[in-house]
């Protein structure tokens, strides 16, 4: 019975961290979400820092796009789009073997 408890505030405390990060993450601004995957994407890729900055327009555009699309009811021509758009942006960006890294087709 004691175990049985124990596991369930575990549980517990899990979920109602998880719902937390998941709150703080919606409350964050459209951009703050896009620095923080531009961050990710230039550590692993190892972007220069003139990269990092024309990736981070991408990474804005692609974000407006996707808000465009829910703005429309999730319209799938929207967000293809935007995807398409990104990934020819970041062709003219980044060099193959981050490419590659990123498994998008030069």
């Amino acid at each position: 019975m004691k175990r049985k408890k124990i596991i369930l505030g575990t549980l517990f405390v899990i979920a109602t961290f998880f719902g937390i990060c998941s709150v703080m993450w919606t409350q964050k601004s459209q951009e703050e979400q896009v620095r923080h995957i531009t961050e990710k994407m230039a550590k692993k890729l190892d972007l220069t820092q003139e990269q990092k900055e024309k990736v981070y327009v991408l990474n804005l555009n692609r974000s407006e796009g996707h808000q465009k699309a829910y703005e429309a009811g999730r319209k799938k021509e929207i967000i293809i789009a935007a995807v398409k758009e990104w990934e020819e942006g970041l062709k003219q960006v980044l060099n193959p073997t981050q490419l590659k890294k990123l498994k998008i087709k030069s």
